[in-house]
């Protein structure tokens, strides 16, 4: 079998009962989560940070600190104590460190060495395992309800993969898919690994929103160790933006979107805005683009950068 839960650790987060606030990360503004393998331990997914778990809340000093969510070390865990007969392989980014232990993983759970090979993404893709004729999705959700244009995509080619996984040979499969909305399209197309429908319902979308195919994509992005100094290169860059199309390129057709924070505000200590435009990529657009980084490139202890396209 295959267990397919895309967020590695043991729990979410740590949070109080009395305040409710989560347990953050000092240098970014994420939770920290609960790691069990080698010593216990908080660790931030985004810089490395680690601290031991604490027994009062960092904010108002509570003892009563509860941990909230799974990852895969629980739904390790929880397999050994429901189903203690069976070998289960955890493939995720704490079990593969090693030079080639995804390979020898792979080979191992090939052989016969684990019963049930559970992990994040790395178990969805491109595998053949004929013995397989079991696959399991838990909190199929997780990659649906988040704000990105592409996030219909990636759950339906996420669970079409990981489905794909069971019943490779003269066995039949069964892929069973955990979901709190199993009457949404997305988690029905792909339980009847129905791509033509899923693409005519998000082609249709994309066309009605505008998002590509039909526009191009620039994202922009300011970062800096100052929150003030970032806010007024932010206001400086969207004045510019404003500018620049109001006048020399009056011809381009373009929308713009912001700023707002970053979906990661704070990482390692360094705050980061954003703004996006709608538009069509072409010689003339970069032109105006190239000219906005110039403008914009004079502002002391902020960086700006410009991604085309970033899907």
């Amino acid at each position: 079998a295959i267990l397919f839960l895309n967020r590695r650790g043991y729990n979410s987060s740590l949070q109080c009962k009395s305040c409710g606030e989560a347990v953050l990360c000092p240098h970014c503004s994420v939770t920290l989560t609960y790691h069990t393998a080698g010593r216990p331990r908080l660790q931030c997914h985004c810089c490395g940070f680690v601290m031991p778990v604490p027994h009062v809340c960092p904010s108002c000093q509570s003892e009563h600190l509860s941990f909230v969510g799974f990852g895969t070390q629980k739904a390790e865990t929880q397999l050994s104590i429901d189903l203690p007969s069976l070998r289960v392989m955890r493939m995720d980014a704490d079990t593969t460190t090693g030079k080639q232990s995804f390979d020898r993983m792979l080979e191992g759970f090939r052989a016969g060495e684990a019963d049930v090979l559970l992990g994040t993404q790395m178990v969805t893709k491109g595998h053949d395992f004929p013995r397989v004729t079991l696959v399991g999705v838990l909190l199929a959700d997780l990659s649906l309800y988040v704000s990105d244009f592409r996030a219909a995509e990636r759950t339906f080619s996420l669970l079409t993969q990981v489905i794909g996984r069971a019943g490779r040979s003269s066995e039949k499969g069964v892929a069973v898919i955990q979901t709190f909305a199993p009457f949404h399209e997305v988690i029905r197309y792909a339980c009847a690994q129905d791509y033509e429908s899923f693409y005519a319902s998000e082609i249709a979308l994309r066309r009605q929103t505008m998002f590509p195919p039909f526009c191009d994509l620039v994202s922009l992005t300011l970062t800096s160790s100052s929150e003030k100094m970032l806010f007024e290169a932010t206001a400086k860059l969207r004045q510019d933006l404003e500018l620049l199309a109001k006048e020399q390129y009056s011809d381009l057709p373009l929308v713009a979107f912001g700023p707002f924070e970053a979906g990661i505000y704070k990482v390692a200590e360094k705050y980061r805005m954003q703004m996006m435009v709608k538009c069509r990529l072409n010689t003339r657009t970069k032109e105006m683009f190239r000219a906005l980084l110039l403008t914009s490139a004079t502002q002391r202890d902020v960086t700006v950068s410009i991604d085309f396209n970033p899907q």
